[in-house]
């Protein structure tokens, strides 16, 4: 107890020292904070934000709940952990720990920071909790949040051998990259350990998350692959990690299998190390196919798995999961696991003998086994069967392989039988037999029979099927012994076979089943009705049909499909005598109640192949009609149906002349109904078989088919004929043609009915029969098309008759496709030549012109096409009084045609005239036919004029009645012609429109209140909408007044219902519908034509209806408020009535207080109503209004403050219509007289009301009204401000912040922005600006961005942003002399709120600061004249020395900051150019900085001014700095802005600046693809920088003038090694240049060089082209090797890099022009071969690539100079100077 309580003395001993150091120095640790920050932060502040952090991480994860009451709760805030026990301390830790450990998948998040603050703070974690802290956040320790957090924590010693890399780490402050952390885990094996252990804590503690996953599978993978060689020691270290990884769940398994597959890649494991390793793999898998990828690898890398196999350990494990062979196999298809697939099928064929799991699990492979694997699979169990001497357990497998896979197994026999003794051959022989027996003998070997008999019987194998089924056979007979089948497993496998067999011999055993007792009656006869048409032998035939007769049919509908399947094959008339007998037998065992199935018999009885027996046909139809009338109409169609199961057409065809002999005898019978539902199924069936030949075997002569004579019996005798298509096209057209003959006379439609509703069902089956059929025929796209041509002719004619035109109408006018639309338009084109010349067709040309419009041109343009062949119909030039006779003038639409009125001849031959006159234009545009027929009505002609054919004045009001009076007569029965109608006629807009269509309406909208509403797009709905958009269309607006109901009917309409929704009735409702269209009229401007005096009515219905709250609105629809803005109101009847309801309010307010507060005023909605109205209006801005809002606003502001809710709204609605009024007066520069604004009542109104919304909109009135009285304003702000309290800036709350907001947006900038220049602006806007850069310390901290950004934003980026920056850079400047540290949280506020700004902005920003950087005096000002004409925000005139140059530095660094920061990168990125000019000026703007800086560095040098090393350390970062910001700028160029602007640094004065205008451009030439369009424009550069490279050198600075030159010359070299291929002649001119006296002929060693380098990249590149130049450039280049090779005793370094320079160009020349060298040979040698080159000196490196230069010039010589010119001139120069010089020169000679 003495020891544990002196520990704690010592500790808190140490810790007051620690204590008080921090206090000492103000630094506190903190993981959000700077350590000086933190220390000015209390404990409660720190609480705080730790809570807010706690009940944020709360929200993303509920297991954190429990640290509320623990860590995070009031009563810990006060606890010393050095006070504490070591159990307290304990229970402590584990609280930390397990917090730090479910914190850590959040640790980069907001929330996890502020908890960990606290943390840091209280309990100290960064000390006391080091460890698990760090094994918390390891994961992310290549974050900036890890070396934060790293930088506070404190290690104890005995941490420091494992944790020390950290410390240097984070005394570099380097982030902690990967291979850092792998490179200390391969040193220290410890630190791997930790890292193991943390991660399986977590784990274990419930609190793993995927990074954590990753992080261990990364990390233990690259420790493994770090690792020079993997020993048993390493596999120790790391096999057990591995195992506990596969002990736990989830995501840990999946990172285990990752690190064991690393790790098998990279040793050899041994046999026992690989077995318990895949026994604990396939343990407890959580992911089963990654533990088979897992085991996979493993078994694919390790030898062992195939020299000692797999154990029964790992067999067993495998088979606890059942979904394994599945996985595998599937894994097989998508990867070769061939090498883990042989092992395992051997291991699991050498268990199986003995061991029932291993047994089962292989079972389970062989269904699923891939074929490549079988012959494995084969060859194992062969084997294992020849060693064992017995099949033992594996018989079923081997049974199951025999049925499968024979073949495999047969060759995997007889592989084992090569080289095999004789007991071996026994044993094979055994196996052999064994299949061949069982199938002789015909004994399935079944241990489970659905299992084996199922797979039986789908095998591959028809013998083997056939064995399956007699197998079923004997089971369902109940031969099969102890075996037995289910009715559902007997059902599945007959049903299998009838579907999918397709040996005949399978097929007859099948058929022998009984198979009614297992088959549904209705399964059976469609398996047996689709069996038929796939077999071709006749037993089978009759036994199908066999089957089908004897099939209990309980129901009509199967009787139906019997009869249908039966029919075709019955009526074969090349059939077998086996067919007839089997069928009259059955015909004798069936029920007689089967009228059809007698039939059959006696035909069969009568009837012999190759023969047609016309009493048996009969006899069936009769039967068939017999069925036919016993079932209802819908399911007559089966029988057709059945028909096209059948393969055989003429079996078809023979049916289908039954079909119409039922027809006939229905027809006979009067029965209409069924004889129109018998002949759809007839005509569908024949249409069918047409179909079924082809357009190609139906001619036109077959087309022409028809069955009305003795012709009928020929065509069915032709069925019996070999050849049969045409026979089977003849009968099926002619059955066609005799069942359209015989409807008309069953069904008698009356004139008119195609459009009427036809009475009783015999009619409507009749005409859905006629407009199907006529529909099939036309829409069918060419196939056969002269038979649909035929068919179609002859059912208008049939069918049809006189009503064709009426017919067609009532077609193309349904709810068909545009093709039947277009066809049926073209038909009638097709008609109309062929009637009488004195018909008159107006009755149809209405429907003709609805067609006009169509959304579709293929209808369009066979509309016009029927209009043009109306006009030809016509005669051209009628008499005035000629009439013909009018097509169906009384029974067009029935009854109603009466209401019909016509046009006379004259009138109608103009208008088609007309009509197809613009035909192609309307085909052409759905639109133009309603423009065209509104300009024939309105002036008698189209656009296109046509005089002859205009229409006068009375003609034009007779075609609007009569296309009216057709809209009329459709009522009732063809709503589509009426909506088509109206809207081709929606431009027309004549008081008869209203007369006519009125009534229609109302009639509709009566209806309407009896009955449902249609729904939303119906056609009635579509016919309701046309007709109100028709009556109250913009253009009626002028007919209304003339019109007495039209006008009382809209405002009823537009009056709506009363009530709420939920209680309305029909009536109700029809009121809401046509309120919403009487909305939509409105707001397609319906008012715009109407007068004051009815858009007054207008506007008192909708205040009406928004008082009452009965405004109903539809989905999608238009709602009140819209209205609003559409129908105009007067701005002085507006102000009166407001003014009379502000009275009103007046006088309810004078009363006494208590008969105030009893009710709320009746005046408020109706008010609040208007107000919104009027708001919403266009007179809502009118300056009209203001004295009576003004007027109302003093009676709300004398009023009790908040005695109403609706009085606050209205309030507020004031204000806003205040605050509108004055910004659309200012923008219109109108000035609202100031004796009309009473500013004082509005100040008043943010003193009397308490809500923030009031205080708002005052703010807003007041900003709009200082734009126009500014003065009036000023007064009464500062009352403003005395409201909000002197310390605002200070305070740290949302309603302050708002207030400051509000007021720096709209009231500040008008008294600041009275233009002028700049310098009256800063006279003005200075002292604003500074009062708050001042007090920016005192601003909360997370309050200043979007103060400051408010300001910058109000002011006007534009001109105030530098502004603001350049006042907190001369903040800044104090603090930085001052040596404060928070100089960096100035400036970074400073680039934060430049970053606020758009790139544009910034980027006028950083000039504006630039340049008055540049406008600074060298030093500080003492003349106070020259301190006047300073024109800066900053105070520049009271700045020292030291200020200005600091000033001068925070400035360029800011700048620097700013253009290198991703903010403003991102940001200039998105402008695409757009801010070119910008960057160009900026650029200039630089340059003239540092021109400025030059002159003035140079000025304060010679005045001696720069005494100290500050002083000129000062001016020297300045000048780097102002170069920095001149790189940022260029960096920032587009490339052809970047050319423009370098072109011009390159005529710059200074020196300094060309050559660094040359490494900019070198730099950009290096970086262009030549491939590009950038190629051409980075090119411009060329001719600049070849103009630096050939002028003379500066002597005025000959040293920077020779930099100039090497690095134009350089830049020269760069272009011609990327450009020079691609652009040949641009090069070419530039050697010449290079080739001049001041480039190559240059005495400087340095020019000649670099021009030498270029020469070669030239060369090089242009090759041959460089060959007329030759004798330019090559003797200066020998001139210089000879020279250079002349002092190479002496040869200083740029002598021999002058040298080596020489070489490579003369190497380059060799190898691109060695034929053209022979002038040049000789001296070339006497050089390269002279023994000075391989002579020893000084700089032994640079003569060495020398040496080794001239050997590949020596080589290059021999290998591209021909022999004839080298050989003479090497024979010579051995002769003259090999003897001349001596042996050196000699043996050099002959060595070359």
């Amino acid at each position: 107890m003495a020891s544990s309580l002196a520990g704690q003395l010592f500790r808190m001993r140490n810790i007051d020292r620690v204590i008080t150091s921090e206090r000492s120095q103000k630094i506190r640790a903190s993981f959000l904070f700077d350590g000086r920050q933190a220390a000015d932060i209390d404990m409660q502040t720190i609480f705080d934000i730790g809570c807010d952090g706690l009940g944020e991480l709360r929200k993303m994860n509920r297991k954190f709940d429990s640290f509320a009451s623990t860590l995070f709760s009031p009563a810990i805030k006060d606890l010393d952990r050095v006070l504490q026990t070591r159990e307290e301390n304990e229970r402590l830790d584990e609280s930390i720990r397990s917090f730090l450990f479910l914190m850590a998948p959040y640790f980069l998040t907001k929330p996890a920071g502020k908890a960990l603050e606290w943390l840091v703070r209280r309990f100290r974690i960064q000390e006391f909790n080091a460890r698990d802290l760090l094994a918390a956040i390891l994961p992310y320790h290549e974050t900036k949040a890890f070396l934060t957090m790293l930088t506070i924590i404190t290690f104890e010693t005995r941490d420091m051998e494992l944790f020390g890399f950290l410390v240097t780490q984070r005394k570099a402050r380097r982030l902690l990259d990967r291979g850092t952390l792998m490179a200390q885990c391969v040193r220290d094996r410890a630190l791997m350990t930790f890292v193991c252990s943390s991660v399986f804590r977590a784990c274990q503690m419930g609190f793993e998350y995927a990074g954590l996953h990753a992080f261990y599978a990364m990390i233990f993978s690259q420790y493994i692959t770090s690792l020079a060689s993997v020993g048993g020691a390493d596999v120790q270290f790391v096999l057990p990690f591995v195992l506990d990884g596969l002990q736990l769940d989830g995501d840990a398994q999946i990172a285990a299998y990752m690190v064991l597959g690393t790790l098998a890649t990279r040793v050899t494991l041994s046999a026992d190390a690989l077995d318990k390793t895949l026994s604990a793999v396939a343990q407890r898998p959580a992911d089963l196919r990654a533990m088979t990828m897992c085991v996979v690898q493993l078994v694919q890398t390790q030898e062992a798995a195939l020299t000692v196999g797999l154990s029964l350990r790992f067999v067993r494990a495998l088979h606890a999961h059942a979904e394994f062979p599945r996985v595998l196999c599937a894994l097989a298809g998508d990867y070769d696991v061939s090498l883990f697939m042989t092992p395992l099928l051997a291991a699991l064929a050498h268990h199986a003998f003995d061991d029932t799991e291993a047994l089962h699990l292989l079972s389970a492979f062989v269904p699923l086994l891939p074929g490549a694997h079988i012959p494995v699979l084969c060859t194992q169990l062969v084997r294992e069967y020849v060693i064992r001497g017995d099949s033992g357990n594996l018989a079923a497998v081997l049974d199951l392989l025999q049925l499968r896979h024979s073949q495999q197994l047969e060759d995997a026999i007889g592989a084992c039988a090569v080289g095999a003794n004789e007991s071996t051959h026994r044993l094979l022989y055994q196996l052999k037999i064994r299949g061949s027996q069982d199938n002789a003998s015909r004994v399935l070997p079944l241990q489970e029979t659905s299992t084996t008999l199922y797979l039986s019987i789908g095998h591959a194998d028809a013998g083997m099927r056939l064995v399956a089924a007699n197998a079923l056979r004997d089971i369902v007979s109940g031969k099969g012994g102890e075996y037995s089948l289910s009715t559902e497993d007997a059902c599945d496998l007959i049903v299998g076979r009838l579907e999918h067999e397709d040996d005949e011999q399978v097929l007859d055993v099948v058929l022998g089943l009984p198979l009614s007792e297992y088959v549904p009656a209705a399964k059976l006869i469609v398996l047996l009705a689709q069996l038929i048409g796939r077999v071709s032998k006749e037993q089978l035939t009759d036994k199908i049909i066999a089957r089908l007769l004897e099939t209990d049919a309980s129901t009509e509908e199967l009787q139906t499909q019997i009869a249908g399947a039966v029919f075709p094959f019955v009526l074969q008339f090349a059939g077998t005598q086996g067919v007839t007998k089997a069928l009259a037998t059955r015909v004798k065992k069936s029920p007689a109640s089967a009228g059809w199935l007698a039939a059959i018999g006696k035909y069969v009885h009568a009837s012999s192949p190759g023969k047609y027996n016309k009493q048996a046909a009969a006899a069936l139809g009769s039967a068939l009609a017999s069925q036919w009338e016993k079932l209802s109409n819908t399911k007559t169609g089966a029988w057709a149906a059945q028909l096209r199961r059948s393969a055989s057409v003429p079996a078809r065809t023979a049916a289908v002349a039954v079909g119409v002999q039922a027809v006939v005898k229905l027809a006979a019978g009067k029965n209409t109904a069924r004889c129109v539902s018998a002949a759809k199924s007839v005509i569908d069936a024949a249409l069918d078989i047409v179909s079924s030949l082809g357009s190609a075997r139906v001619s036109d002569d077959v087309a022409q088919t028809t069955a009305d004579s003795a012709q009928w019996d020929q065509l069915l005798s032709g069925l019996a004929q070999d050849s049969r298509d045409i026979a089977c096209a003849r009968v099926a057209v002619g059955s066609i043609s005799a069942v359209l003959g015989l409807l008309p006379a069953v069904a008698t439609l009356q004139p008119g009915q195609w459009f009427t509703a036809v009475q009783g069902d015999a009619e409507v089956a009749y005409c859905d029969l006629v407009r199907t059929m006529f529909a099939s025929t036309v829409a069918r796209s060419g196939e056969t098309s002269s038979v649909d041509g035929v068919l179609t002719g002859r059912l208008l004619h049939e069918c049809v008759g006189s009503d064709w035109a009426q017919f067609l109408a009532a077609t193309w006018l349904a709810d068909v496709g545009p093709v039947v639309r277009a066809q049926s338009l073209l038909a009638l084109r097709a008609l109309i030549p062929q009637q009488p010349s004195a018909l008159d067709l107006q009755t149809v040309l209405p429907a003709v012109m609805a067609m006009l419009g169509d959304d579709d041109e293929r209808v369009r343009s066979a509309a016009a096409a029927c209009v043009k062949q109306l006009k030809q119909a016509y005669p051209h030039s009628p008499a005035k009084d000629a009439e013909q006779d009018i097509y169906m003038y009384d029974a067009f639409y029935g009854a109603a045609s009466d209401r019909l009125q016509y046009l006379p001849l004259q009138t109608v031959v103009r208008l088609v005239a007309q009509l197809a006159m613009h035909a192609d234009s309307m085909a052409a545009d759905a639109d133009v036919a309603a423009s065209e027929l509104g300009a024939i009505v309105s002036r008698g002609t189209g656009s296109l004029g046509g005089k002859p054919t205009k229409l006068s004045s009375q003609a034009r009001d007779s075609v609007v009645a009569f296309l009216l009076s057709h809209v009329v007569a459709a009522d009732g029965a063809v709503p589509q012609l009426q909506t088509r109608l109206l809207g081709v006629m929606r431009a027309v807009a004549t008081g008869s429109v209203l007369e006519q269509l009125l009534p229609l309406l109302n009639s509709h909208v009566d209806e309407l209140k009896t009955q449902s509403l249609p729904e939303a797009g119906s056609t009635e709905d579509m016919l309701i909408h046309t007709l109100f958009r028709t009556c109250y269309a913009p253009s009626m607006a002028p007919q209304l007044a003339s019109t007495k109901q039209a006008w009382p009917a809209f405002l009823e309409f537009l009056s709506g219902a009363n009530g709420v929704p939920e209680t309305w009735g029909p009536a109700e409702r029809a009121q809401a519908y046509v309120q919403q269209l009487s909305f939509e009229q409105l707001a397609q401007g319906f008012t715009d034509g109407l007068g004051s005096e009815a858009v007054a009515q207008i506007t008192s219905c909708l205040i009406r209806v928004a008082v009452r709250g009965n405004a109903y609105v539809m989905a999608g629809g238009v709602s009140l408020r819209d209205l609003f803005n559409r129908v105009q109101l007067d701005a002085v009847t507006a102000a009166d009535e407001i003014s009379a309801i502000a009275g009103r309010l007046g006088d309810d307010e004078n009363k006494s207080k208590k008969a105030r507060a009893a009710s709320e005023p009746s005046e408020l909605p109706e008010l609040a109503t208007l107000l919104e109205y009027v708001q919403n209006s266009s007179v809502g801005t009118d300056t009209a209004l203001v004295p009576a809002l003004v007027s109302l606003l003093s009676v709300f502001v004398g009023a009790d403050a908040g005695r109403h809710g609706t009085q606050a709204y209205v309030m507020q609605l004031v204000l806003g219509m205040l605050t509108r009024v004055f910004e659309a007066a200012t923008a219109a520069h109108v000035v609202v007289p100031e004796s009309v604004v009473r500013v004082d009542t509005i100040v008043q109104a943010i003193r009397t009301s308490s809500s923030p919304q009031t205080h708002n909109q005052t703010l807003l009135l007041l900003a709009t009204v200082a734009a126009q009285h500014p003065d009036v304003v000023l007064h009464h702000v500062m009352a403003i401000f005395t409201f909000m309290g002197a310390n605002v800036l200070r305070q740290d709350d949302e309603y302050s912040f708002h207030v400051i907001q509000q007021t720096l947006e709209r009231v500040i900038p008008p008294l600041v922005q009275h233009g002028g220049s700049r310098a009256e602006q800063i006279s003005q806007a200075g002292p604003v600006l500074r009062v708050f850069v001042d007090t920016l310390t005192h601003i909360p901290r997370h309050r200043r961005m979007a103060l400051f950004s408010t300001l910058v934003r109000t002011m006007g980026a534009d001109s105030y942003a530098a502004a603001v920056v350049e006042l907190l850079l001369e903040k800044n400047v104090a603090r930085v002399l001052k040596g404060g540290r928070e100089t960096d949280d100035v400036l970074a506020f400073t680039l934060s709120l430049t970053h606020e700004l758009e790139a544009a902005q910034q980027l006028q920003c950083v000039e504006q600061v630039l340049l008055d950087v540049a406008a600074l005096p060298a030093d500080a000002v003492k003349n106070t004249e020259l301190a006047a004409g300073i024109v800066q925000y900053a105070d520049v005139a009271r700045m020292s020395g030291g200020e200005l140059r600091t000033f001068r530095l925070v400035a360029l660094d800011y700048a620097h900051q700013l253009l290198t920061s991703r903010q403003f990168g991102s940001k200039l990125g998105a402008l695409q150019g757009a801010a070119d000019a910008q960057l160009s000026g900026t650029a200039q703007t630089q340059l003239q900085l540092i021109a400025q800086l030059s002159a003035q560095h140079a000025q304060v040098e010679a005045g001696g001014l720069l005494d100290t090393d500050v002083a000129a350390r000062a001016w020297k970062q300045t000048v780097q700095l102002a170069y920095a910001v001149l790189d940022d700028v260029n960096a920032l160029m587009r490339l052809q802005l970047f050319v423009s602007t370098v072109v011009q640094l390159l005529g710059h004065d200074d020196l300094k600046v060309r050559r660094k205008a040359l490494a900019l451009a070198n730099t950009r030439l290096s970086e262009v693809d030549a491939r590009t369009a950038d190629a051409d424009d980075v090119l411009k550069l060329l001719a600049p920088v070849a103009a630096v490279a050939a002028a003379e050198l500066d002597t005025s600075d000959e040293r920077e003038s020779l930099a100039c030159k090497q690095a134009a010359l350089l830049c020269v070299a760069t272009a011609a090694r990327r450009f020079a291929a691609a652009r040949p002649t641009q090069f070419t001119d530039l050697v010449a240049i290079i080739s001049g006296a001041h480039s190559l002929g240059a005495t400087q060693a340095a020019v000649a060089s670099a021009a030498m380098v270029a020469l070669a990249v030239l060369c090089d590149q242009l090759g041959p082209r460089l060959i007329p130049m030759l004798p330019t450039y090559l003797p200066l280049v020998l001139k210089h090797l000879r020279a250079a090779t002349a002092q190479l005793e002496t040869a200083s370094a740029d002598d021999l890099a002058l040298l080596i320079s020489a070489l490579s160009s003369i190497l380059t020349i060799v190898e691109n022009m060695g034929a053209f060298l022979a002038p040049s040979l000789a001296p070339l040698l006497l050089c390269l071969l002279s023994p000075a080159l391989r002579s020893e000196g000084d700089h032994a490196e640079l003569r060495t690539q020398a040496q080794q230069k001239a050997d590949e010039v020596l080589i290059a010589m021999a290998n591209n100079v021909p022999a004839r010119q080298l050989l003479p001139a090497q024979f010579a120069f051995y002769q003259r100077e090999a003897v001349r010089q001596g042996a050196a020169t000699a043996e050099l000679a002959v060595a070359f």
